[in-house]
Order: structure tokens, then sequence, then C-alpha cells
């Protein structure tokens, strides 16, 4: 999973093909809709809500087009423990992630990250954007 050379994960909503030390996320065809909504929930994350708040341990995004068909990460260079995971979401939690699971962070040089933060369902996109503008 974490190794250097070419792999393809499957999650329900997208494809993650890790290419040397980069992670490219693209929509699944089958859940096209919901894959371009993680992509896109995930740059807004990084680009609006991140900067606002503060939240460090959102992996970064490299590049993410508009339309969600690409997002771009560091590949994590080891799977996170459980403690580590629990660690990295500090306060945060349930505001920069969904899920906990410790597959869902890794170390990112010196930092554990949360690797997915995309969100596939419109109608939780908008309740936390408009959570998010309040404060």
């Amino acid at each position: 999973m974490i190794s250097k050379g070419r792999a393809l994960r499957e999650g329900v909503y997208r494809r993650v093909f890790l290419i040397g030390s980069l992670a490219v996320k693209t929509p699944r065809l089958h859940q096209l809709a919901a894959g371009l909504r993680c992509n896109r929930w995930e740059r807004e994350m990084w680009r609006v809500w991140r900067p606002k708040f503060g939240w460090p341990n959102l992996c970064p995004i490299l590049f993410a087009d508009r339309v969600g068909f690409f997002v771009v990460m560091p590949r994590a260079d080891r799977p996170a423990t459980e403690q580590e995971a629990h660690e990295a979401l500090g306060d945060h939690y349930p505001e920069i992630t969904s899920d906990t699971k410790p597959a869902g962070f890794g170390k990112v040089g010196y930092r554990v990250v949360v690797l997915d933060y995309g969100l596939p369902d419109a109608k939780t996109i908008r309740e936390r954007r408009a959570s998010y503008a309040k404060r």
C-alpha cells in the first residue's frame, strides 16, 4: 500500500492511483457524481476552510481541478497507527473528516494527516458549508 511502485486503491466513490510520491484520486465511473463531489469537497476544504480554521492535519492538495476529475496529493510514507490517527483528529473531529478509521490516515513527512476528507453527499456538504460559514 505504501510502497513507492505503482498501485491502485479502490474506494466506494473514487479510485486512487499511487504513482511514485503522488496519490491521484479520480471518481469511479459507476459513482461518478459522488466521486466528483468528494474531490470538489476536498479541494474546498483545503483551499477555503483549512486556512480559515487552521486545521493542520489535512493531507496537502498539490492540484485539484474545479470539476472534480482529479485531486493530487503527496503519497503517504506509511499508514498511521490507531494511536496516531486518534491524535491527528485532535479537537477537529467531526469537522475535518467523517471517517475515523486508521486507514484514512497516513504519515506524510513528519506529520500524520487525514488522507481522505471527501464527502459524497450533497446535503451533508451543504450543511457543513453552512456550519463553517456561521463561525
